[in-house]
């Protein structure tokens, strides 16, 4: 039954308006939500739902919480990009979106039912928290709710996430078949989300048949600013014979690499002659936040903003569908400072 007839039947069926059951079909928010409701329900018992046009947002307001650091000047610029994307998925339609600061452990509960269960929100976002108590709440709000870059271990709420493991796997698999096998793995460990990252590296190292070292190959940091990075890296070049020192340092995101990079100019040591370098960042700050761009893996952050809506928006039209758990790919970004192990190990002997 084409269009208009469709609007008709739906309308008899709820009681409501043709006009009241187009608004409602075409996402706009001044509606009540006992008529918004009665008209979603009797569409998808027509089959309207699956049809609707996809660029079609069926929401009237999205709460999106994030850890406090993604709203501040110099904080978080992963989430940052992501609350971006989640503007960008939202601008083209009638949708209300508030953000609010949510930890990431030992989260405020009340603060989180207070906004989740405002009258004018009917979908959640949740950025990068690891609190259970979170995630069981937001199972009981009856609102669709779309996690990014978390883990949810009851697998009851869709997720969205970079694959860390993937994304570590190719990194190594990147170095690997440039011929180097000492490499200097530089990360934090804070989240269960970088672990998995680890597990990728670890798992590099076994498809290669490299043996992997955690006491001489791996070096753990409490965060990973620039600063922190290049004392740590300081301390391990200071402690350890040069004949010992690797061939790549590979640090996990870009501040860490400034630390890097600083601390290696001060041990008279070139990139990449004497030393390569690969990281993980956004791919725009692979390019242009250092002064030489680092060859790396580009972490998606937008799109994780632009797929958590879409998910939102699937959640409503398939409420009874399984739930997702969404991983989206990296991308190598060459830029030059990872030199071949051959070529490396030429200039090495010639310098000796």
């Amino acid at each position: 039954m084409p269009g208009k007839l469709k609007m008709d039947e739906i309308a008899a069926l709820t009681g409501y308006s043709i006009s009241t059951v187009s608004r409602v079909l075409s996402g706009k928010s001044y509606t009540s939500d006992k008529a918004r409701e009665a008209i979603v329900k009797c569409a998808r018992e027509l089959g309207v739902m699956a049809s609707l046009a996809s660029g079609r947002l069926l929401i009237n307001g999205i709460a999106v919480f994030a850890p406090e650091r993604t709203f501040h000047g110099r904080g978080d610029i992963f989430y940052l990009e992501v609350t971006k994307g989640i503007a960008e998925a939202s601008a083209p339609h009638d949708v209300w979106v508030t953000y609010c600061g949510l930890e990431e452990k030992r989260a405020d509960v009340k603060l989180f039912l207070e906004k989740a269960g405002h009258k004018n929100i009917n979908a959640i976002i949740i950025i990068g928290t690891d609190d259970a108590t979170i995630l069981k709440l937001a199972t009981t709000l009856n609102k669709p709710c779309v996690l990014i870059n978390s883990i949810d271990r009851e697998m009851t709420l869709d997720s969205v996430s970079p694959d860390h493991r993937a994304i570590g796997f190719m990194a190594m698999r990147h170095l690997f078949d440039q011929g180097h096998r000492r490499v200097l793995i530089m990360t934090c460990l804070r989240r269960e989300t970088l672990y998995a990252r680890l597990d990728g590296i670890k798992e590099a190292y076994r498809h290669f048949h490299v043996s992997f070292d955690s006491q001489h190959d791996l070096l753990v940091m409490e965060n990973f600013a620039a600063e922190e990075a290049e004392r740590a890296l300081d301390d391990w070049l200071s402690t350890h014979d040069k004949a010992l020192w690797p061939e790549v340092i590979f640090p996990n995101s870009i501040s860490m690499t400034e630390g890097v990079l600083k601390a290696l100019h001060r041990h008279g040591v070139r990139v990449p002659e004497e030393m390569s370098i690969m990281t993980t960042d956004l791919s725009w700050n692979l390019q242009n936040r250092l002064d030489t761009p680092v060859t790396g893996i580009t972490v998606p952050c937008r799109e994780l903003g632009i797929e958590a809506v879409h998910l939102l928006q699937m959640r409503m039209n398939r409420p009874q569908a399984s739930v997702f758990n969404l991983m989206l790919q990296g991308k190598v970004m060459d830029y030059g400072s990872v030199s071949s192990a051959t070529r490396h190990a030429a200039r090495v002997a010639l310098d000796e």
